[in-house]
């Protein structure tokens, strides 16, 4: 019985021994294991930690962009201020990342790809803007091409006109009848109908006014209407005596004409003579004669009474 328990105890001590080597070993292996996850904790915190900053400079570098970017295009305009709202939004979630929390790796992943994802996005609008840019400076250049070649049709076209004008003057100018030999007198008329020149302004009847019109062969031929201003010592107009209140237009005025003849002018010499009716006594002094064509004073001459 002694020699069995004797045994006994000795394959009990045995097994105690045996566990006991067994939990040391265990120990020693858990406290191994601990070592190396401080160890592990230690090296990939810090570098993590320097994702999240990365991650933190990406979004910022990116929300400054968007704020640089401004365009004409509406919709394009609207598109940009929703991405650099999902920019801010990323922004403030890598804010609050707990770097004890179980899951802070995951997270600082996730929100790379998502970072990610909003870069390629960034690159495409940079794409289309750039090409809007050079297509809006093509446009531009275009513009200035038309603009400056407008300028250059709308200078030759002033040349051109300013040329029209100034042959349309030419040609007015030389269209205008010239009055040559120019001399007016006080007439008397006979009882046999003869006509006499006098001085004398009570004897006076008529007023003959007298001038060679001159070639003209750029001036139209046909119908002329030649006005005669006969002006009285005192500066008056002497009356139409048919039309007391006749006027026609000269030198960009309206005023009275004494007396009109209608002639065929051939553009070659011709002389002419107007007649004048005295119909009230004249004053005596010097009386002046302007003849008128088209608006225009042909000739010029005077005459006194006594």
């Amino acid at each position: 019985m002694d020699s069995a328990k004797q045994k006994n105890n000795r394959v009990l001590y045995g097994i105690i021994g045996l566990l006991s080597l067994v939990v040391i070993f265990l120990g020693y292996k858990l406290m191994q294991e601990k070592s190396q996850v401080d160890v592990f904790v230690e090296e990939t915190i810090p570098e993590l930690e320097f994702e999240r900053n990365n991650l933190e400079m990406e979004l910022e570098d990116m929300f400054e962009q968007y704020d640089t970017l401004t365009v004409e295009n509406e919709e394009l305009n609207a598109d940009l201020i929703a991405q650099k709202e999902e920019v801010s939004k990323l922004m403030d979630q890598v804010a609050k990342l707990d770097k004890n929390s179980k899951a802070y790796k995951w997270e600082i992943g996730k929100l790379k790809k998502e970072a990610g994802t909003l870069r390629e996005i960034m690159k495409g609008y940079l794409h289309e803007i750039d090409s809007l840019n050079q297509a809006n400076a093509e446009l531009t250049a275009k513009a200035d091409n038309l603009t400056q070649n407008l300028t250059k049709v709308t200078g030759e076209k002033q040349t051109l006109e300013s040329q029209v004008e100034k042959q349309d003057d030419i040609i007015k100018t030389g269209s205008i009848l010239q009055a040559m030999n120019v001399n007016a007198m006080a007439i008397r008329v006979k009882a046999s109908g003869n006509q006499v020149e006098t001085s004398r302004a009570s004897r006076t009847e008529m007023i003959k006014s007298c001038c060679t019109l001159g070639e003209n062969r750029i001036t139209q031929s046909g119908t002329k209407t030649i006005y005669i201003r006969v002006i009285s010592p005192e500066g008056a107009v002497l009356a139409n005596t048919t039309q007391p209140n006749a006027t026609f237009k000269y030198d960009g005025i309206s005023g009275k004409y004494s007396v009109k003849r209608d002639i065929q002018y051939d553009n070659s010499l011709q002389d002419l003579c107007v007649f004048y009716t005295v119909a009230d006594d004249l004053a005596t002094g010097q009386y002046i004669v302007e003849m008128y064509e088209s608006g225009t004073l042909i000739g010029k001459t005077n005459f006194d009474l006594r």
